[in-house]
This record gives structure tokens, C-alpha cells and sequence, in this order.
């Protein structure tokens, strides 16, 4: 949210008050009651919030602004000691984002079994959130983890001093890529989900 206020020349705090109030059904409550008058929202609780009259201001996926949002994690030794093994999640990992995007009927029906939802409505806004923020290519993007040591670094100014490189890997992915294996699932639209901004 600081990032997006930002973007519109706006001074968190400042310029738009920030309050902490809990998770996604507190937001939803107190949208609903007036006692804030945004509050950011993922699926299906915006669909909720939607569906009681508020209305969207934005989408965060569509705003360029580099953010980890979702990441993929392992130990360094893990990668070093079970490379093939992680090198096959993300082969799985990439068949399983390419279904999601791909079949969306498929994907509903996986989501509403382990979810329980069954609102059409609640599902068709999950499938929507998970493809505008779901990496179709799983590049680590070092802006991202930039925005997330600046942030950081007010109130721990050590994080200045690291760099963005010590914290992610895009080694696998990159092989993945060079071996063909994104342009196998994606054709010809690959080049333009692996070559943003990393």
C-alpha cells in the first residue's frame, strides 16, 4: 500500500492515515462499517467486500510495482545438497501455474474441493487473483526484493547495506529457461513472461 501511495505522490501516514486493524475479515468489517474507507484486499474476501457494495480501486498486479508477493523458499544447502529434487518442483510448480492459467474449469474445481467455496462468484475472483499475481516464468525479480529491504531499513538501517543477490536465486529457473522447458509450456508467448524485469 506505502508503495502505491507512493506511486501516486501520496506520503503514507501523511498524506493517507495507515491504521492496523487484523486480517482480511476485520478489513471487510470495518469497510462495511466506515470506520476506514480502503483497505487492501486479496480473494475471495474482495469478492465479499464487493458483493456488500464496496467498490475496487485498484488492482496491485496491474499497477508495475515490484513486490514479492508469493515466493518459493529453500535452504542454500537444500539447493546445493538436492538440486535435482528442487530443479523437479519447479518443473512441477511450472506445469501446475500453466494448468491454473490454462484450465480454468480445472483450476475451479481443484480450488472449490480443498477450499470448500462453492460461490461461483467467490471461485471466479479467486482463479482472477491467482492470474494476476502468479508468476507465469518464477524469476525472483531484484527490484522486488529491493522494495522489500528499503522498506526494511527504516526501521533497520543494517538492511541498507545487503543486497537484493543475497536473498534470492534465480539459478534453476534460468536452467529451466535455457533448457526449454517454459517455452515447451507457454510458445510463443514465453519471452515476455521470462523477460521482465528480474
Amino acid at each position: 500500500m506505502r508503495k502505491l501511495l507512493e506511486k501516486y505522490n501520496l506520503k503514507p501516514v501523511a498524506d493517507v492515515p495507515i491504521v492496523q486493524i487484523g486480517g482480511m475479515p476485520e478489513l471487510a468489517a470495518a469497510l462495511s462499517s466506515g470506520a476506514i474507507a480502503a483497505a487492501p484486499m486479496s480473494y475471495p474476501m474482495a469478492y465479499v467486500a464487493q458483493k456488500n457494495g464496496m467498490k475496487l480501486l485498484t488492482n496491485l498486479a496491474r499497477e508495475g510495482i515490484a513486490f514479492v508477493h508469493v515466493g518459493i523458499t529453500t535452504s542454500r544447502d537444500f539447493m546445493t545438497q538436492h538440486r535435482a529434487e528442487a530443479k523437479a518442483f519447479l518443473r512441477a510448480y511450472g506445469r501446475a501455474v500453466h494448468y491454473m492459467d490454462t484450465d480454468k474449469k480445472g483450476f475451479e474445481a481443484i480450488l472449490a474441493r480443498y477450499s470448500k467455496v462453492k460461490d461461483p462468484g467467490m471461485l471466479d475472483g479467486s482463479v482472477q487473483y491467482a492470474h494476476d499475481f502468479v508468476e507465469k516464468v518464477p524469476l525472483v525479480k531484484r527490484q522486488a526484493i529491493q522494495v522489500t529491504l528499503d522498506q526494511i531499513a527504516e526501521k533497520r538501517p543494517e538492511a541498507k547495506r545487503a543486497k537484493p543477490e543475497q536473498f534470492y536465486d534465480n539459478s534453476l529457473v534460468q536452467e529451466l529457461i535455457d533448457e526449454g522447458f517454459f517455452k515447451s509450456l507457454w510458445g510463443a508467448d514465453f519471452q515476455a513472461h521470462a523477460s521482465k524485469d528480474r
